[in-house]
Order: C-alpha cells, then structure tokens, then sequence
C-alpha cells in the first residue's frame, strides 16, 4: 500500500509593506518597481500560479535592495554636500 503525500507549497513573501516603506522613505522611482513586483507576486498568489509568485517575489526583494542602498547613498550624499555648503552651522 503506497501513500500519496501533498507537498503544500508555501506562498512566498510578497515584500508590500517593505517595498511601501522603502518608496515613502528612500528612493521613490527604484520604489514603485519593487511595488509593482509585490503586487504581481499577490496577484499571482491569488491565481495559485506559485512559479510565477516566487518570480516575482524574487524581483520585488531585489528592487526593494536597489531601491534602499540607492536611497542611503543619495541621502547621504545631500547631506554631505549640504554640509559643505554650511547648512547644518549655526
């Protein structure tokens, strides 16, 4: 007698809430490419369609990687810049 066992297939991260901070927070344009890759990693979740999901949950956590390294070095580099112009002197 020979059992079947399911192997139920976990749904991978969508990275929403994430790629929402790091667009509000860093660097906007990088952030609604991780957006949309989240969104499409939900869509294809809600379709069953896990090959597709786990695609697009791979591209969201690289957008959202891009988006928050790119944001950090343009922040710091205005901060720089605006402390050698003397905008943090009293």
């Amino acid at each position: 007698m020979t059992e079947v066992e399911e192997v139920a297939e976990v749904a991978p991260r969508t990275y929403l809430w994430w790629a929402v901070a790091a667009t509000a927070l860093c660097f906007f344009p990088f952030g609604i490419v991780a957006l949309i890759f989240a969104i499409k990693t939900i869509a294809a979740v809600d379709r069953s369609d896990l090959d597709a999901a786990n695609k697009s949950s791979k591209l969201a956590r690289r957008w959202l990687k891009i988006t928050v390294i790119v944001g950090v070095t343009v922040n710091g580099l205005i901060l720089i810049i605006f402390g050698f112009m003397g905008a943090f002197s009293t």
